[in-house]
């Protein structure tokens, strides 16, 4: 996720900047506070000219573009509430198709991380992260270059990315549903797409196959998410080493 963060970020950067050019501004202020956002040296600094910028000009053409840095700003926090509502500010003022497809894909993985077992509205939260996973897989493909510069090969590449996270976000919301063999199908297709597959991924379909008792397997996978780093719990341990050792 966090790779994702840093290609979604950079693209959008740069997708503003060349919307920038083409957009109706009211005044030197307006686009004044708009590169604040862009320009920000630190996420927080991003995070809150982004506020500022949406709270004082909520009619500017630019409210989508902030919305998802400053979105993408509070994902980089950990700041989940404020990802949420600058998200759905993002889908509210149905951005560019980058745009739009870079926010659903962030939501799309955040909710169900974030959703927990007795949650009484647990089904609500999954149903809209599996919706905004196949909206995004649905526009990943028509999508222009967010960057005149890249190569086809780049792009190609980038796209993937794109699916392979879709793919990972419907898998953690089949594995929540306790759908294991569906949730291995996603987490399978995750790392197939991504030139460089996350342990996070590596675990989760590690975990899904013990689920299901292919020990063997599982415990392959769980050797190969520790061979590239680990996935570390909140203790500092490697629960991919974890996994293994319990099988």
């Amino acid at each position: 996720m966090k790779r994702f963060l840093t290609m979604a970020l950079a693209a959008c950067l740069c997708v503003s900047g060349l919307l920038a050019q083409q957009l109706n501004w009211k005044s030197q202020e307006e686009i004044d506070a708009f590169m604040a956002v862009q320009g920000a040296a630190t996420v927080q600094e991003r995070a809150t000219a982004g506020e500022a910028f949406l709270a004082t000009y909520p009619d500017s053409e630019a409210v989508g573009l902030a919305a998802y840095m400053t979105m993408l700003s509070y994902q980089q926090l950990n700041d989940f509430e404020n990802m949420l509502l600058y998200g759905d500010m993002v889908l509210e003022n149905n951005p560019a198709p980058g745009v739009m497809a870079g926010t659903l894909i962030s939501l799309a993985g955040a909710i169900p991380t974030r959703t927990r077992e007795f949650d009484l509205d647990k089904e609500e939260k999954l149903a809209k992260a599996e919706d905004y996973a196949k909206r995004a897989m649905g526009l990943i493909p028509t999508l222009a270059k967010m960057d005149p510069n890249m190569s086809d090969d780049e792009w190609l590449a980038t796209r993937k990315e794109f699916m392979s996270q879709c793919h990972e976000a419907l898998g953690s919301v089949a594995l929540k549903r306790e759908d294991f063999a569906a949730s291995e199908a996603s987490f399978r297709q995750s790392l197939e797409l991504s030139a460089q597959p996350l342990p996070f991924t590596m675990y989760n379909l590690a975990l899904v196959l013990s689920k299901q008792g292919k020990n063997e397997e599982a415990a392959a996978q769980a050797q190969r998410c520790s061979d590239a780093g680990g996935y570390q719990g909140g203790g500092g341990s490697d629960l991919c080493a974890e996994l293994r050792q319990g099988l």
